[in-house]
């Protein structure tokens, strides 16, 4: 919204700029003269151009200073000397008639509508904490004045003179508001408490990692897998293009999920009374891609999106409908367990003195399809909507905390126990419910971390797990040199318990976005990892076999009779599984020995076998 009344300032400057360049005399304000009361007239006094100029001004009561000269044949001079005679003096502005306040009247109608239309595009948020409003309302009274000095001919001394003193007091005021109106260093302690943290045990409270539930998309690489998909309709593809892409879970698994949204204005003119299809719908554990077709399904589409124009536009259509004092802090897009789309707007307000310190106050729920909208405190919003803060706001309210801790001069001088959020963010879901992850480091900002921060993305709840360890960017580099290739990327890694371990999980990613590695990095040891090219449950199984390997007691021995052999091969390397008592474990030859390997291979059904297991992975075999 800055931003465009930024443009409204310079777009005004421009116009008046060119506007004197084809009118250098517009804003010259003509001098108007009366004669002065208590003038004692003596014609001998006078000489007879001012005679003239006295007769002028007595027979129709005021004139310009050009009409004068010209109706007087005179000069500047004679008019000068009338007035430090006491004789005539200027007019501050000359008398208006009936007809002029009517005409004034009508272009102040007209200057009234022109704000309402223009306030149509620029949405300026109606409340006195934000300094857009005073923007707007001095951009018109700026214009409003200048038509009442052009039309009411006011002196040049007094346009100076108001426009010196307004200007000097919106600068004053100005000023005054974003130096005193709720700055850090004056009120830092409220500041470093926007956000409450509770310290917890990262082994005790992060549930031990599920393999099977380990999400494989992020949303560089969701954005691909949408594309694909979308590339399969192309009559579709042709008008419409994914939105962004948010994080969800429906129906207990977690998914990627992305609304179908305009190419652009003639799209949606073309599109409007249907809206756009639906959204694509990406599982984040299976990678499998949907494009749900709502418009084939249900006979509607979405018609309310941030690409639509007019009074289809999202954020234009909430602010009509009683959200025009909030600052819209971002936009995600949901669906609810029936898969019917909403989009969920998180909207903020300041909470510290005058505009310092922005919490979110209210979220709107907004029905894709007909544009209904529920509004509701953040605590009180409906079960499945999952994305109720920003991490936008999380960084800020954890910086606070983390700098202010002790004092705003802490913060900037000695920097005594200040702290910082890394460079990145990523949801996990931990329990059935989603949370934005971050470490923190020392001011220093070096390759360490003290610790990781959970946010739970509906509640707020904010936990710090502290303990030393290597931050994310420094995994992500680590996890760049395990493989002899160019252009590669990774992901941002997730965080993890693996056997009471704190872990990250990172993908390696090819020049196209594919995965060509699952990578395992103890998060206190970088040197501590596992790579397989094969699958994640390979490399899953690689790191437990290291870690038992590190600390013989991680191990479960399980003795039993050979029920099943059953065996596959994956990327060249063969796994075998065995059922030992109606239950089936998991051997990776290429983590054991050949001496091992020649051990369970001379093993058949009905022989028994001694073996360490790690949740259902062989680590070890107990050679008799």
């Amino acid at each position: 919204m800055e931003f465009f009344l930024l443009l409204l300032v310079m777009t005004t400057f421009l116009f008046l700029k060119k506007l004197l360049q084809k009118y250098p005399n517009l804003f010259e304000f003509p001098t108007s003269y009366k004669l002065k009361n208590g003038y004692i007239y003596d014609e001998r006094e006078l000489s007879e151009k001012q005679e003239l100029v006295m007769n002028y001004l007595k027979t129709h009561g005021e004139a310009s200073e050009k009409e004068l000269l010209e109706a007087c044949k005179t000069n500047k001079n004679t008019i000068t000397s009338l007035q430090k005679k006491g004789a005539i003096e200027q007019m501050a502005y000359r008398s208006l008639k009936q007809k002029d306040f009517i005409i004034l009247g009508g272009l102040l109608v007209l200057l009234i509508l022109s704000m309402v239309l223009i306030n149509y595009f620029v949405l300026v948020r109606i409340n006195l904490r934000y300094i857009g409003i005073f923007f707007f309302i001095a951009i018109f009274l700026f214009i409003g004045w200048n038509i009442a000095f052009l039309y009411i001919r006011f002196s040049e001394n007094l346009f100076k003179k108001v426009a010196t003193l307004a200007g000097a007091s919106f600068g004053l005021f100005l000023i005054m508001f974003f130096v005193f109106g709720g700055r850090p260093f004056l009120h830092a302690e409220e500041y470093s408490n926007l956000i409450e943290i509770n310290e917890a045990s990262f082994v005790n409270d992060i549930n031990t990692v599920d393999i099977n539930s380990l999400p494989i998309v992020d949303k560089s690489y969701g954005a691909k897998l949408g594309t694909l998909k979308l590339g399969e309709y192309p009559g579709i593809g042709s008008e419409f293009q994914p939105g962004d892409y948010s994080d969800i879970i429906y129906q207990g698994r977690q998914y990627l999920v992305a609304p179908l949204e305009y190419r652009g204005f003639f799209k949606w003119t073309s599109n409007k009374d249907t809206g756009t299809p639906g959204y694509i719908l990406i599982d984040k554990v299976t990678s499998e891609t949907k494009l749900i077709n709502l418009r084939e399904t249900t006979g509607e589409g979405l018609k309310f999106v941030p690409s639509a124009f007019f009074g289809q536009d999202l954020s234009r259509h909430a602010y009509y409908n009683g959200l025009n004092k909030y600052r819209l802090e971002n936009i995600f897009f949901e669906i609810d367990e029936e898969g019917m789309p909403f989009y969920v707007m998180q909207y903020s307000l300041p909470t510290i003195f005058i505009n310092g310190g922005n919490k979110i106050d209210k979220i709107a729920v907004v029905n894709a399809i007909d544009g209904e909208i529920n509004i509701y405190e953040p605590s009180q919003v409906p079960d499945w909507v999952e994305s109720v803060y920003p991490n936008s706001l999380m960084f800020e309210h954890l910086n606070y905390w983390g700098s202010l801790q002790d004092g705003w001069l802490n913060s900037i001088f000695a920097q005594r126990g200040v702290l910082q959020t890394s460079t990145g963010t990523r949801v996990v879901m931990n329990e059935g419910e989603l949370f934005y992850f971050t470490g923190l480091t020392s001011a220093g900002n070096d390759e360490s971390t003290i610790g990781f921060i959970y946010t739970n993305m509906r509640t707020y709840e904010t936990k710090l797990y502290r303990f030393p360890g290597a931050t994310e960017e420094a995994a992500m580099n680590k996890a760049l040199t395990l493989i002899p290739q160019t252009n590669i990327s990774t992901s941002f890694p997730i965080p993890m318990n693996v056997l009471n371990t704190p872990t990250y999980y990172i993908l390696i990613k090819g020049e196209d976005g594919r995965i060509i590695r699952h990578v395992f990095i103890k998060i206190q040891d970088l040197e501590f990892t596992s790579i397989s090219e094969v699958s994640k449950s390979d490399a899953y199984n690689r790191y437990i076999t290291k870690l038992n390997e590190d600390d013989d007691g991680l191990s479960d021995n399980i003795i039993g009779t050979i029920d099943q052999i059953t065996s596959y091969v994956v990327g060249g390397n063969t796994i075998y599984w065995i059922e030992i008592e109606d239950s089936w474990y998991m051997i990776n030859v290429a983590n054991f020995t050949n001496l091992e390997m020649q051990y369970f291979i001379s093993k058949q059904i009905g022989d028994e076998i001694e073996i360490a297991v790690i949740d259902f992975n062989v680590v070890g075999f107990i050679l008799e």
